[in-house]
């Protein structure tokens, strides 16, 4: 019997996000209606706060909005 390994909150958000994108992947057209119950979970917030206080609020991409091209 494998014992279940600990995750931190930052893990376990990290797995949240690969199963989304993985989902999204596979299915293009795929519509995520029911996300509100991951998304409001409590270690889910606590971590993205955690991301926030880390990045001073500022935006979490170095790509700046006028650096993308519009064509």
């Amino acid at each position: 019997m494998n014992a279940l390994r600990l995750t931190t909150p930052a893990e376990k958000v990290q797995q949240l996000q690969e199963k989304l994108g993985h989902a999204a992947k596979i299915s293009k057209s795929r519509k995520f209606h029911a996300l509100y119950d991951k998304v409001h979970r409590k270690d889910v917030l606590q971590e993205a706060w955690r991301r926030v206080r880390t990045n001073k609020g500022g935006q979490a991409s170095t790509v700046r909005p006028w650096q993308i091209s519009r064509k």
